[in-house]
């Protein structure tokens, strides 16, 4: 299934067709608010009954009480209108409030289903999709629906009734003066057809422009700090005015075909009424028609154009609901992140972890052709750790140590091999039970916006013996108690202080596999020693794997595992690899040359062979 925003778009602009299908799966939504669709959709048929009445009304006033003189039924008509119109206002209130809340309604559940959605998407799928259309789909798509609800709907419902109604009527009060005035029906049914595809394209199209301005918008909030390093201001500038450039083209070509619309529906109106005025005039003048029923023909057609106008303008925001419908459940129909045995069997929920991990010939592409060829990330990798075994991965950047993490934490799938744990395969178990298992400390930490306890428990209530292990595990690391909450993404913590919330955050959990993802390569000195103690502390017995540039960080680990381009190119402890004297044992001597001159630790960012 596809997972990609930009392809979804594209190919939806091409399959006007998917139009009724979005229609459909809307109806079905909605469907779960059925009271107060039907209380709407009575109030609608109430309304328009009111609005028809209105020009016989007129007829009745001039051929049977003001022609005749008849004061009592001119005023009895006139308390009638009055009655009439009360119902239709009413009916107009009652029924805008209604589809306002049932539209209220539905767009809570869909904004719901979509944010859990979000929520059990692979992790790859934001690798594929910037967040600024992800969150587009959920504010402006959504908002869009919403205004399809409360307004869009209720105008074409009730405009459309009239019109199929006025038809009706004037059939009824002379079906040849009927017939000559609607015959420019036809004309009007051919043109909004042409002028829907034309405007169900333009308005697909500048829905994509404006997810795309979204995410570039949302990319560069986010790197703002990376943009002032290095003065691309002026870049950035220019390249957000050729995507605002876009959007706008895309919005005034949609505007262009609408302004082209209602002039052609205001000629249609005129010729009807010349019609009108001529054949119906003549008839009148001979006598064959009463001048009432000529004023209510004159009514009638004026009042069936009328609501083609609202039509028209409510057409737009109708389209714009539905674009932005296809796009939400586009999004709804991707594969959510489920585990391989739910297939067949019950995934299995972890309970006592050992700790026990084979790797057994595994193959991994971040790319999904089907050979892979150069873009595999890990190729045939093997090994076995341990329960309670420290090991420690080392490579260049590149080499596949964060991707070899990224599997073992399920984010991904191995195209080929498997990953055991504790004898059974990884895809057999349960998602939450595993990452539950294992507590991460990763080098780049993520911060929620609220407070410091927030962040490290995650809005969980942890068990008072859980709380109290780790704020005595915060102190003891010096932890800033004063910092009660925290700025955008964490900004007034210093880097070790939020390595250090990290640690309390995987500590909270009480893992028994833990993993350290490069998280002290950027903290002084004393912080890195405080924070190892306490991992050595938190992780005894239980399994620790230790991703490091800094290759005395892993000299204590009872197995290192040395990677090169995605392959295991060598696995021992320390001293067994300083005596195998390969690539291991290089890059160990090339750091300690650097370190005894006062060098900077060099990480290990080239491929080249030492």
């Amino acid at each position: 299934m596809n997972l990609n925003l930009e392809t979804d778009e594209t190919s939806s602009a091409l399959q006007p067709q998917i139009q009724m299908k979005t229609f459909r799966r809307l109806l079905a939504v909605i469907g779960g608010q059925k009271k107060l669709l039907i209380a709407g959709l009575l109030l609608i048929f109430l309304g328009t009954a009111a609005a028809l009445s209105e020009p016989r009304l007129f007829g009745y006033a001039i051929d049977d009480a003001i022609l005749p003189k008849d004061w009592l039924l001119l005023r009895n008509i006139g308390i009638f209108y009055l009655l009439v119109v009360c119902i239709r206002v009413s009916s107009m209130i009652a029924q805008a409030y209604l589809f306002e809340k049932l539209g209220q309604r539905v767009m809570q559940e869909l904004r719901l289903a979509l944010f859990a959605q979000l929520q059990a998407l692979p992790v790859s799928t934001y690798d594929r999709n910037p967040v600024g259309r992800l969150i587009t789909r959920v504010t402006n798509d959504i908002s869009a629906m919403a205004e399809m609800f409360s307004a869009g709907f209720v105008t074409m419902i009730g405009n459309i009734l009239i019109v199929i109604g006025t038809l009706v009527w004037l059939l009824v009060l002379d079906l040849r003066l009927g017939l000559i005035a609607s015959a420019v029906f036809p004309v009007i049914l051919i043109t909004s057809a042409h002028f829907s595809r034309s405007l169900t394209t333009a308005y697909r199209n500048a829905r994509t422009r404006l997810s795309a301005l979204n995410a570039f918008l949302a990319e560069n909030i986010l790197g703002m700090k990376v943009v002032h390093l290095f003065n691309r201001q002026k870049i950035h500038v220019n390249r957000f005015m050729q995507i605002n450039e876009s959007l706008a083209d895309a919005q005034i070509s949609s505007v262009k075909v609408f302004a082209y619309f209602q002039p052609t529906l205001t000629w249609c109106s005129g010729i009807a009424v010349s019609l009108v005025i001529w054949f119906g005039g003549s008839r009148a003048l001979e006598g064959s028609l009463k001048p009432g029923i000529l004023v209510a023909f004159f009514s009638y057609v004026l009042a069936m154009f009328q609501p083609m106008r609202e039509i028209v303008d409510k057409w737009t925001v109708f389209l714009s609901g539905m674009t932005a419908a296809e796009r939400v459940f586009g999004i709804l129909d991707w594969e959510t992140e489920m585990p391989v045995a739910e297939t067949a069997i019950e995934a299995v929920a972890l309970s006592d972890v050992r700790g026990h991990i084979v790797f057994e010939n595994v193959w991994f592409a971040y790319t999904t052709d089907k050979h892979g060829g150069e873009h595999w990330v890990l190729k045939d990798l093997s090994f076995e750790i341990k329960p309670g075994m420290q090991v420690g991965i080392v490579g260049h950047t590149g080499s596949g140590k964060t991707t070899l993490i990224s599997l073992l934490l399920r984010f991904y799938e191995p195209q080929k091999g498997r990953i055991l744990l504790d004898g059974k395969d990884l895809r057999d178990y349960d998602r939450r039970s595993l990452r539950a298992s294992i507590g991460i400390v990763q080098q780049d930490v993520f911060l929620f916006s609220g407070s410091i306890e927030e962040n490290l428990h995650l809005w969980k209530n942890p068990a008072p013996e859980t709380r109290a292990k780790v704020e005595g595990a915060m102190k003891n690391l010096g932890a800033s108690r004063h910092l009660l909450n925290l700025d955008e993404r964490g900004s007034n913590l210093s880097t070790g202080e939020r390595q250090i919330l990290a640690f309390g955050r995987a500590l909270a959990s009480d893992p028994k596999i833990w993993i350290m993802d490069e998280a002290t390569s950027n903290i002084d000195s004393e912080s890195e020693e405080r924070l190892n103690t306490a991992l050595t502390e938190a992780s005894k017995d239980r399994t620790l794997l230790m991703i490091a540039h800094r290759l005395a960080t892993v000299r204590s680990a009872d197995l290192i595992l040395t990677l090169h381009k995605g392959v295991l190119v060598e696995c021992g402890s320390h001293r067994e690899l300083l005596e195998q004297n390969g690539f291991y044992s290089k890059l160990y001597r090339y750091q300690s040359v650097l370190e005894k001159e006062h060098l900077v630790e060099p990480e290990l960012g080239t491929s080249t062979d030492l």
